[in-house]
């Protein structure tokens, strides 16, 4: 309720993103909601079809296509907007070009941009140049939750 509606957040920023003249997004056309209160029950999403190749399905992924996928992450977050999931089923090649899909509508703080970045180099092996505060921030926060986790096992271990 405090958020705000994820939905709507993502196609306001798609159209925002889209205004800016970032088209490597797929465009969102129609959002319909049946609400109670501030939740959504039902709701019908109209979005671009996009005729291509799915990333997964292409053999190799080569320097240059490389490049093309960092570049239209960069791009993204140039444009106040993350992935939130890069893998390899949400990018579609059109005629040697990058399309994203399945985007987050979730606000682009430093940790998400970073947590994009990293699951690049996961995914593709594209390093993450970038080390700001998000990146720090987002290691510093995993370390903490593995260090917890191992706690957590040593404790119920003994019982």
């Amino acid at each position: 309720m405090i958020k705000g509606d994820y939905y709507e957040n993502l196609f306001i920023q798609t159209e925002r993103v889209r205004d800016e003249g970032f088209y490597s997004v797929n465009d969102f056309y129609l959002l319909a909601e049946k609400k109670t209160l501030r939740f959504a029950h039902h709701y019908i999403m109209l979005i671009e079809y996009i005729e291509g190749v799915e990333l997964s399905d292409v053999n190799i992924i080569d320097s240059t296509l490389k490049i093309k996928i960092d570049t239209a992450i960069a791009g993204l977050h140039q444009h106040g907007m993350i992935s939130g999931a890069p893998h390899k089923g949400n990018f579609i090649v059109v005629e040697d070009e990058i399309r994203i899909i399945d985007l987050s509508g979730k606000r682009c703080t430093s940790q998400r941009r970073a947590k994009d970045r990293i699951d690049l180099e996961r995914y593709y092996c594209i390093p993450n140049k970038i080390k700001d505060y998000g990146f720090y921030s987002l290691i510093y926060k995993m370390v903490l939750k593995k260090t917890i986790r191992k706690w957590k096992e040593k404790i119920f271990a003994r019982v």
